[in-house]
Parts: C-alpha cells; sequence; structure tokens
C-alpha cells in the first residue's frame, strides 16, 4: 500500500460499489472530468463530476458531449468510482425538465460508476421549489423508468442517488419524496458557514433518523476537517464529500481524515 491509499479498514460497500474511502470529492470541483486521472493518489475513494448538463453554457459546462469524450478516455476498471452529477440547462422550460436528465443519462450510462440527480440550479429552473412539485415528480419517475431500459439495453447496473441542497425548499418533503421512490441513496448538500457546523449537523441527524435506515445517506457541505468528518459519519453518514475543504485547506486534506478516520474507527 502507498502513503495515498487509504487504509482498508476504510473502505466502503455503498449502493453496490466498493470504495476505497469514505471521503470523496464533490460535484463542481472537476467538471468535465479533467481532473480525475490525478484525484486517486489524494487519498479519495470516489470522485462526482459534474454537474452535468446537455448543452454548454458560458462560465458552467461546456456540456454532455465533452464530458463524454473525456470519460470515455478513462480505462476500466476505474481506480475509484466515478459518480456524475447530472442537471439541466437554465432556459430549459418545466415540459423539458425531464429531456434535459434523460439525454445527460443516456449519454454517460456507459461511463459513469453511478448518477446523482441535481435537482437545480441557483440561477435557473430549480426543482427544490414547491411550484415544481409536479415536475420533479415527473423527472424521478423517468429517471428510474430509464435506469431500468438502459440496465436491460446494456447489461450495465448504474446506482442512482437524488442530491437536495438543504438551503432551499422544504427539505423535509423532498427527503419523503426520494424515499417514496427508493432512490439508492441521498445526498445531503448546503453550503455552511463556519460556526454552523453544529447546525448542519442537526439537520444531517434528522434526515437520517426520518429515513430509519432504508437508504444511506451522503453528506456534504461545511467538512473542513478531520474533526468535521468523524462527526457526519458517527451522525450515520455513510459517506462523505469534500470542496471547500479542499479549496481552503489544500489537497492533502483527504489523507489527514482518511488517518484520523482510521484511528478513531468511524463506521466500523
Amino acid at each position: 500500500m502507498t502513503p495515498a491509499e487509504p487504509p482498508s479498514s476504510l473502505r466502503r460497500e455503498v449502493m453496490g460499489l466498493t470504495f476505497p474511502s469514505p471521503v470523496g470529492l464533490a460535484a463542481g470541483f472537476d467538471k468535465h472530468g479533467e481532473l480525475y486521472s490525478s484525484l486517486p493518489p489524494l487519498g479519495l475513494g470516489f470522485v462526482e463530476v459534474g454537474s452535468v448538463i446537455p448543452r454548454p453554457e458560458p462560465q458552467r459546462s461546456q456540456g454532455v458531449d465533452e464530458v463524454v469524450a473525456i470519460l470515455s478516455q478513462i480505462p476500466r476498471p476505474h481506480p475509484i468510482p466515478i459518480g456524475v452529477s447530472i442537471s439541466m440547462n437554465r432556459n430549459t422550460h418545466p415540459d423539458q425538465m425531464v429531456d434535459d436528465y434523460l439525454a445527460c443519462l443516456e449519454k454517460l450510462w456507459k461511463y459513469a460508476d453511478y448518477f446523482a440527480i441535481n435537482l437545480g440550479v441557483r440561477t435557473g429552473p430549480d426543482l427544490h421549489m414547491e411550484e415544481h412539485a409536479g415536475t420533479l415528480r415527473k423527472v424521478l419517475t423517468a429517471a428510474k423508468a430509464s435506469r431500468t431500459d438502459l440496465a436491460r439495453i446494456t447489461g450495465l447496473r448504474r446506482p442512482m442517488a437524488v442530491k437536495i441542497d438543504c438551503n432551499r425548499g422544504d427539505t423535509t418533503s423532498l427527503v419523503a419524496c426520494v424515499q417514496e421512490y427508493a432512490f439508492d441513496s441521498l445526498i445531503l448538500s448546503g453550503y455552511v458557514e463556519r460556526g454552523k457546523e453544529r447546525h448542519a449537523l442537526e439537520g444531517l441527524e434528522q434526515v437520517i433518523k426520518s429515513l430509519d435506515g432504508q437508504m444511506p445517506v451522503i453528506s456534504v457541505g461545511g467538512i473542513r476537517t478531520p474533526q468535521d468528518a468523524v462527526d457526519r459519519l458517527s451522525a450515520g453518514a455513510t459517506l462523505i464529500q469534500l470542496y471547500s475543504g479542499i479549496v481552503e485547506s489544500g489537497p492533502l486534506l483527504p489523507r489527514r481524515i482518511n488517518s484520523h478516520l482510521s484511528s478513531q474507527l468511524v463506521g466500523s
């Protein structure tokens, strides 16, 4: 084992996939997958690419075709799982939201290890909002049906998570909706200001209690230190994802967290 590889005690089996460590990279950091080959040596257990949208948008994304071109060049099996967060274009009309998600699923199906359905963008259509509740259900229904069809056609199983921003919409209602559709995981995200970590932890605990073990939870947002990671996993999160913590503390943060988790034996 090289120093960068997580200790075997941290390995997790989640959504039918093997994660060498519960510490992953959140979507938004590696939008198109260009960085993936350099990320496993950092001690990360998985990477989530995206969010990917069907059509290019300036200063946001080059679109799904660019991501396909990059991910298709990465040899399999992947050293650590690649998740792909999918969303919609800002100018997409509610009647076409389903089509945006399905386009991303179909084009990326062969190249991802799992998918995350991102419910929307702050400056565009947002399925967190109550006025889009009907459309949200259409998206989730269509995504599950597409997963079944694509698995049958390709012979490839791909787990599917739903990503909720707890700073937008009614988290309780959104979690209940995702639970009803029995997806493979819930990604609970949200920006967490310094000093508000306890509030985020309490919100995570409430969601995990409401799910009652029926669905694993991936916790994102405000994980800046090894102790933050311990707290989230001890609260019941199955996996965690980093973003601002790496930006603020540098690329060695995953290794530091792995070392601390190993010494604490969290989640074992």
